[in-house]
């Protein structure tokens, strides 16, 4: 199994930021949140084995997974991790969600879960307050959801799977402090301000550094909504405002492509440090090309896949664990080509 894993985690497209999320601007959406052709795509053998709305006794348990960003590269990750799970557990499954960071979509795409009454929801909820009560409403309905990549109240759901933030965010000030030496003027991008998960590895970092590490100062924080137009604008102008910062730290899955970009538009190569997240295909490839110095990729498959298996397990009356770390590990060109065999296995 462990090839056909490593085999999946590999076919992940385009470019996401969340949570490493990310997302584009809310006004150019105006689609209702529904299930779209790209998670058909993306994950065939989800949608092949989606059945009823609701398992009767003795059939397959139903589960739903609302993806928050249909499309994106870790997310087609997590798709696929819950697909393998949905085979290796026996349970039916469907994949739905917006295909941008929207919580308007967002919210109309966990309200028709709900109404499908599944036996169990896996979820993102990285703006909790914007969904908050159809958590409730769920209960209600006798409908559990279990959380990848973002948390909510401990009290409202089944189970967490997902990258420890304050972790991260203080292995992201060591690696900084050590890459840099102890002497860094940082500038961290988000996808928006307000994202939960980011803002708990931004304060990590901050906290880590202010107790730790003097000479590491964060010069400002930006937020580009997960758009790599948007984030390349924002980096030359942040760059050109603000000369003496020579350490980018990205907390969205396209701002280290976007920032390296920037980097070489305005002809300031070498003189930069980026430290991206996720191990998407372009920000590999920047990493061998030595345009982007590191990335910390997060394990949205393992997330996937333990979230199917939990669902499976909880359906049948087993306990399974409230919170589980799936794991950081950095990549730079020293383990480019070898760090899936210890972060995937």
């Amino acid at each position: 199994m462990k090839k056909k894993v490593l085999g999946m985690l590999l076919t992940g497209v385009m470019v996401f930021s969340l949570m490493g999320c990310g997302s584009a601007p809310a006004a150019e959406t105006s689609a209702p949140a529904e299930e779209t052709e790209d998670a058909a795509e993306e994950a065939p053998a989800a949608e092949e084995s989606a059945g009823e709305a609701s398992a009767a006794e003795g059939e397959a348990p139903y589960i739903i997974w609302v993806n928050p960003l249909v499309g994106s590269a870790v997310f087609t990750s997590a798709d696929n991790g819950i697909t393998a799970a949905s085979e290796d557990f026996g349970f039916k499954l469907k994949i739905i969600g917006p295909s941008v960071l929207d919580d308007t979509q967002m919210y109309e795409a966990v309200q028709s879960a709900i109404v499908e009454q599944p036996d169990l929801i896996v979820t993102t909820p990285y703006n909790y307050s914007a969904i908050q009560g159809l958590y409730t409403d769920a209960q209600e309905k006798n409908i559990p959801i279990i959380n990848i990549s973002s948390d909510s109240e401990e009290a409202g759901r089944v189970s967490f799977i997902g990258t420890d933030n304050t972790a991260y965010g203080k292995l992201a000030a060591d690696y900084v402090n050590e890459k840099m030496e102890g002497e860094a003027n940082v500038l961290i991008m988000m996808a928006n301000l307000d994202t939960s998960n980011q803002l708990e590895q931004k304060t990590a970092f901050e906290e880590k550094c202010a107790a730790e590490y003097p000479g590491i100062k964060v010069v400002l924080t930006d937020e580009d909504n997960g758009d790599s137009a948007t984030a390349l604008q924002r980096f030359e102008d942040n760059l050109k405002a603000h000369p003496e910062i020579d350490t980018i730290f990205c907390l969205e899955s396209i701002g280290g492509v976007a920032a390296a970009n920037a980097v070489e538009e305005l002809g300031m190569e070498g003189q930069i440090t980026i430290l991206a997240i996720d191990d998407n295909e372009d920000t590999l490839q920047y990493i061998r090309d030595g345009r982007i110095w590191g990335t910390m990729a997060q394990n949205f498959y393992k997330m996937g896949y333990t979230a199917g298996e939990f669902a499976s397990k909880y359906l049948k009356g087993e306990t399974v664990d409230s919170i589980v770390d799936s794991g950081t590990i950095l990549i730079t060109e020293e383990n480019i080509d070898s760090y899936t065999d210890e972060f995937y296995k």
